[in-house]
């Protein structure tokens, strides 16, 4: 099903429909579409002009579709932001966009420091707040309440005429990488670019306005955003989220009638452990959704067997370069598939995808382990930092491989690696081989410092709890070295309750190494014979 053109078109087109459920309250598209032209109005009345970025904080919740909604309506560009920064980090996210406005829902304890250190540091900056109580501070040095926009109340912009829409190549959103190995960068994207990949997704899976989607993937972050913008501009139901749990998750499902379930590799995996046919009815589910990571095997097919779903599974990057396959064989088997989205430009004359040598960056043959890049005629564009240099390629940093026939598989992240005794190992592919063992629930592999391999190689793993055995080292060596070369295996292990992972579901390396080696929790050590 084509999408619709914009969010006013899908508002109008079905107005009386059910477009958002959250904690069991129902928004239709009409009265979303209302809150949004108000909020638009508002941010005029403010000062607010065409190209102006507004930074959205807020989490999953109606408030943040609506000003998505809202900063398109008055041709203002979106930026989605993480809920839980902390002053200085907003502080800083503010300054590199240069935001004009400020969308602010403080965390569940309550807490304004991070909107009074941008107040502080940054009077001019116009602050609307939701879901915190201003008191006096009210209407104070330009603090707003947005139940008062959203009502049109306020501001006197009741008579406020929108502008025309954006044109297809002007910015509609800044999208910000996962800065997981340096600063995070805001990727710039047109409005006619933000359609196209999300058509792109829309193809694999054609939902319609049959479908009840349930997202609790940030939509701060570039692919909870396109979801859940999917869900609306096909006219189905989206039930958000805004703090995971597996069994609240299931309990939606089965409440609410969910037939498309988005989730990582990790929420899939504690989707499946809770799971009890007994309690939780999945029978509406038509598809599920990942992407981020490589996904397990076990995994894959606890999805296909026991949720008795179709799978869309996605690899790809907020740069916008993204591959996808609705193919059982191709995920059961490990890969993220060889269909590449292909923008605008075109893709480079060579193909679509490619595996380089790090090192001199000549391409690599079928089976061999590289770098990941994608065809690129033009450099990818960044909000206040220089574009992507390119020789035609985009590098992704990701590690992979191609097989004969050309599918993608991803390895890990080529800045990860751990150095052992001179030999680069990925910590996601022993991840991968590790968490196929049934005593193990998840896994998160670190580099620990060696004295004599220089990095070592440490497993830190979750039990998989009662009924299973959790293995010792010897054990898991044994196990995971029935798929994995000897200089791969872990030379330790240690049980931690959770594995440490970003908002897009992949492992928080730095905070793993950091509880491994800097709490010094206990290891256990190979002592080979």
């Amino acid at each position: 099903m084509s999408l619709a053109p914009d969010l006013e078109t899908a508002c109008r087109q079905w107005a009386d429909r059910p477009a958002i459920t959250f904690h069991g309250v129902t928004t239709t598209y009409g009265e979303l579409w209302e809150k949004a032209s108000n909020l638009a109005r508002a941010y005029l009345a403010m000062g607010l002009e065409k190209g102006d970025r507004v930074v959205c904080q807020f989490p999953n919740t109606p408030e943040h579709v609506v000003a998505i909604a809202a900063a398109w309506a008055a041709g203002i560009v979106h930026v989605g932001t993480d809920n839980d920064l902390t002053g200085p980090e907003l502080v800083r996210l503010v300054d590199q966009v240069g935001a004009a406005a400020l969308l602010f829902q403080p965390r569940p304890d309550a807490d304004l420091t991070p909107l009074e250190a941008v107040h502080r540091e940054r009077p001019e900056v116009r602050a609307v707040v939701h879901g915190a109580d201003l008191g006096e501070r009210e209407g104070a040095g330009g603090l707003l309440r947005l139940a008062d926009l959203l009502a049109g109340t306020v501001l006197e912009s009741g008579s406020a005429k929108l502008p025309a829409a954006a044109g297809p190549s002007e910015v509609a959103v800044l999208l910000l990488t996962s800065g997981t190995t340096g600063k995070s960068k805001a990727v710039m994207e047109s409005r006619s670019e933000c359609w196209a990949k999300m058509q792109f997704f829309a193809d694999a899976f054609r939902p319609g306005p049959s479908e009840v989607h349930l997202v609790f993937l940030p939509i701060a972050h570039v692919f909870g955003l396109r979801l859940a913008l999917i869900a609306l501009l096909t006219g189905g139901r989206l039930v958000l989220l805004d703090r995971f749990t597996p069994t609240v998750a299931l309990g939606l499902v089965a409440e609410e009638g969910v037939t498309v379930l988005p989730g990582m590799p990790t929420h899939l995996t504690l989707i499946l452990a809770a799971l009890d046919p007994e309690r939780h009815d999945v029978r509406s589910l038509r598809w599920a959704v990942s992407a981020a990571t490589a996904l397990p095997a076990p995994v894959a097919a606890g999805v296909y067997d026991r949720l008795g779903v179709e799978m869309l599974y996605v690899f790809g990057c907020a740069e916008g370069f993204t591959t996808r396959t609705t193919d059982r064989s191709e995920i059961l088997a490990g890969s993220v598939g060889s269909t590449v989205f292909e923008g605008p430009e075109g893709t480079a004359p060579d193909g679509t995808v490619a595996i380089v040598d790090p090192a001199d960056n000549q391409r690599l043959p079928a089976g061999e382990v590289g770098e990941i890049c994608f065809g690129a005629r033009c450099p990818v564009e960044y909000w206040g930092d220089p574009p992507t240099a390119t020789d035609g390629w985009y590098h992704t940093g990701d590690l992979g491989r191609l097989d004969a026939d050309g599918r993608l598989y991803v390895v890990g992240r080529l800045k990860e690696l751990v150095n052992r005794g001179g030999l680069k190992v990925a910590p996601s592919e022993i991840e991968a081989a590790i968490v196929r063992h049934p005593g193990v629930l998840d896994a998160g592999v670190v580099a620990t410092p060696d004295p004599v391999l220089g990095e070592a190689i440490c497993a830190c793993i979750v039990p998989a709890g009662a009924g299973h055995g959790l293995p010792d080292l010897g054990e898991l060596r044994a196990f995971v070295g029935a798929t994995l070369a000897r200089h791969k295996l872990p030379d330790e292990v240690c049980v931690i309750d959770k594995i440490p992972r970003t908002k897009i579901g992949k492992v928080d390396r730095p905070v793993l190494t950091a509880l491994v080696v800097d709490a010094n929790i206990p290891r256990q050590r190979w002592r080979p014979r």
